[in-house]
């Protein structure tokens, strides 16, 4: 009995150990670059490693009318100079509420859409005319993303314990697209928020309890606890 009982807390401790991974987060109030400096009030983003969920909260000023931006986050420096198909890159629509998640090209400007234009993921997010908005992403699809021509380092959207931040922001923005997938995006002006190694803090993940995971290795554990007391009987 002791053997299975020894079996049964050492997989509950591997749930417990599993399930209490870490969540990152990072806030800032910079107020930002290019024509629409000072326009950021507050900037909160998280990353929980468990559940691989991604959120993105910004407040802007209001002065002028935000309509639109670019997202690129990573776990060290400016993540504009990262490889082609290292990272993935958001586009957000604030006038529609959508976000399209594409591969990022490594390069200096918005260009990801065309080249290479690889739609990985659209989902929809709280939008506030001009005055900010919330981003609250699963990104497991995102981060497992794999083709030949990916990237050896391949991270998607992630950070932990260091992130760069690459978010561009504008306005009088216009988004073409073509079955959901972005052809075009023009803007009037932009502002930036572009940092690198920025130190995070480190809190538990919240624990699934409804984990297909968790449930199995639990279930298993017990099973195996009473096939061994009805053998003993």
């Amino acid at each position: 009995m002791k053997t299975w009982k020894t079996i049964l807390l050492g997989s509950l401790f591997a749930v417990a150990t599993s399930s209490q991974a870490a969540l990152y987060t990072f806030q800032t109030n910079p107020g930002a670059g290019g024509s629409l400096g000072d326009q950021i009030t507050d900037l909160v983003t998280t990353y929980d490693d468990l559940n691989e969920r991604f959120t993105f909260d910004v407040d802007f000023s209001g002065t002028q009318e935000v309509d639109g931006f670019w997202l690129v986050v990573n776990a060290g420096g400016n993540p504009k100079s990262a490889d082609v198909n290292e990272l993935a890159i958001i586009y957000g629509d604030m006038e529609t509420g959508i976000a399209s998640t594409y591969a990022y090209n490594g390069q200096n400007n918005a260009n990801s859409i065309n080249t290479p234009g690889i739609l990985l993921d659209t989902t929809t997010f709280s939008a506030v005319e001009g005055g900010g908005f919330e981003l609250d992403m699963d990104v497991s699809g995102i981060n497992s993303w794999n083709t030949a021509d990916t990237a050896a380092d391949y991270a998607g959207i992630q950070f932990d314990s260091s992130v760069g931040i690459w978010f561009h922001y504008s306005t009088g923005s216009n988004f073409g697209y073509t079955n959901g997938d972005i052809t075009s995006y023009s803007f009037a002006r932009q502002g930036w928020y572009d940092v690198g190694n920025r130190a995070t803090e480190e809190g538990t993940s919240p624990v699934q309890a409804s984990s297909p995971a968790t449930i199995a290795l639990v279930g298993l554990s017990l099973l195996a606890l009473g096939m061994r007391r009805k053998i003993s009987k």
